[in-house]
């Protein structure tokens, strides 16, 4: 793939993603010509996500407005995301004048998989794929630990993977969950779509880190992808997991800024 086919397939597999989550009952997606965005009652901004924004220069504001209307009225959080194809370049900034906070911008990285080493485990961890209730329990105890995040984001975002698991439809993505004896210590999922194996949610427990952790549970679904025939993967990189997943070849193509917004408490 040429640079700008990658930084497109970065931002593309992200909309993919978000669109296929939408399908779960208790988030509703909308298009507009200025945008792509999804709501819900659910508290947690990536069950409320704007994407793909382009709004014209001299309206941006009453533009930003319009979009914020649902989520002032669903009372939930909701998170700007910001790619390569926003516009205008100064969207993140104006978000900011309307009670936005700015988020630790990720960095979009791409690795061709043809040259993807063997995968090589920490002693005494094991990846299990989650496929029933029981894993997606541990891998929402993996995710709450690894990022931090409220005790509501976990739960909503484990509730939205366990519909799909129990419905019977094809799932575009597996989630891994590693296990240290019976502790959840690892988490990461992958995603098919756009042509590329997208990877999200990758985290390790605080008292797990500097052992490998990271690398194992990122590589393995990546043999995964190449198995099923992807030539390309994709993710979007924190400042922690950067240096990461650079050792594993990922080049770095583009940025995706995140605002957040809070719903009241």
């Amino acid at each position: 793939m040429s640079q700008r086919e990658l930084v497109h397939a970065v931002e593309a597999n992200l909309t993919a993603f978000h669109v296929f989550l939408s399908e779960w009952p208790a988030i509703a997606i909308h298009r507009s010509g200025d945008r792509i965005w999804t709501v819900s009652r659910r508290r947690f901004s990536l069950c409320n996500v704007v994407l793909e924004a382009r709004f014209d220069p001299g309206e941006t504001d009453d533009s930003i407005d319009r979009a914020l209307a649902p989520y002032r009225e669903a009372n939930v959080n909701v998170m700007w995301k910001l790619g390569p194809s926003t516009q205008p370049a100064d969207l993140g900034d104006r978000l900011l004048q309307h009670g936005f906070v700015a988020r630790p911008t990720l960095r979009g990285m791409a690795l061709g998989l043809s040259s993807l080493e063997p995968t090589s485990l920490p002693p005494d961890v094991r990846v299990h794929e989650v496929t029933d209730s029981e894993a997606l329990d541990l891998w929402r105890q993996a995710i709450a630990r690894g990022f931090g995040w409220p005790e509501y984001g976990p739960r909503d975002v484990a509730d939205n993977l366990d519909y799909f698991m129990k419905a019977n439809v094809e799932r575009p993505f597996i989630a891994y969950v590693a296990l240290f004896g019976a502790e959840p210590v690892a988490s990461s999922l992958v995603f098919f779509g756009a042509g590329v194996a997208g990877i999200y949610h990758v985290s390790t427990v605080p008292d797990r880190r500097g052992r490998g952790l990271g690398a194992a549970i990122t590589r393995v679904p990546l043999i995964e992808a190449r198995r099923r025939g992807y030539a390309t993967a994709v993710l979007h990189a924190t400042e922690m997991g950067y240096p990461v997943y650079r050792r594993l070849g990922f080049e770095e193509v583009c940025a995706v800024a995140l605002r957040l917004r809070l719903g009241a408490s």
